[in-house]
């Protein structure tokens, strides 16, 4: 990459009847001092005055359209096609980088190294409003994410050679994440936080659903792992049984 340019970065929001975790996004995604950024608004045909609220911010907003998708991944994949930057970051609704330098910070580490991906640690906030950081893990293949795809900055260009596998809808990003572990592609971890992370997203409301497409995931990729598979469910079953109360 040419150090003595600037390359275009693209952040993806996609939005469903949650308007007031949409404007705490916008309100921070705009406010980056890093430019050029282009930021594209995907809303899934929301009720609840979300469009009333993109509008509201219609300047400072890229590209922005609101119609009936199929499910998180699918919006997603719509973000990659309309996306002309160098690199994306999909930044759900909830979810704000650690502060207006961010994207710079990152994109000084795009400009000095061969990556395909770049990803960073999060914060997350906890009961009594401090906040932890959450280190991300160095690729591996394990069988669930080992960092936050929320920080993390991917090539355009592989993110449309892959696109996320939309019958996975809870795990996509799994999915395509170990994929390009597979193929070799090049990991960056740079160790210090990129977002904070918003805990009440799909992800984590609907674990377990989250779970179990994660065992779908290792099937398909991780051909002849069975004793890693074993392990999972035996780990599924324990995770089930402390959250329903049969595990103290």
């Amino acid at each position: 990459m040419n150090q003595n340019t600037s390359p275009l970065i693209t952040v993806v929001t996609v939005n469903y009847n949650n308007l007031e975790a949409l404007e705490k996004t916008i309100q921070n995604v705009i406010a980056q001092t890093y430019r050029p950024i282009e930021y594209i608004v995907i809303d899934g045909a929301s009720t609840d005055g979300s469009v009333d609220i993109i509008k509201k911010y219609e300047s400072k907003i890229t590209d922005w359209f609101s119609e009936k998708d199929a499910g998180i991944y699918n919006a997603m994949n719509k973000g990659i096609e309309r996306a002309n930057g160098e690199w994306i970051c999909f930044l759900n609704c909830g979810d704000v980088f650690v502060d207006n330098q961010t994207v710079q910070r990152i994109v000084d580490h795009l400009q000095s190294s061969d990556a395909d991906i770049v990803y960073g640690n999060i914060f997350v906030e906890q009961q009594d409003g401090t906040m932890k950081e959450r280190i991300a893990r160095e690729p591996c293949n394990i069988h669930r994410m080992h960092f936050c795809h929320q920080s993390a900055f991917v090539k355009t260009v592989l993110l449309r050679n892959y696109l996320f596998d939309e019958s996975h809808k809870m795990s996509a990003d799994l999915k395509f994440f170990k994929q390009c572990h597979y193929d070799k592609r090049k990991f960056v971890h740079v160790n210090f936080p990129i977002v904070i992370y918003d805990t009440s997203g799909i992800s984590n409301v609907q674990r377990q659903k989250g779970l179990r497409d994660n065992i779908a995931v290792i099937k398909e990729i991780d051909k002849g792992l069975d004793k890693y598979l074993f392990l999972f469910r035996l780990y599924f079953v324990i995770y089930w049984r402390m959250i329903t109360g049969k595990i103290k």
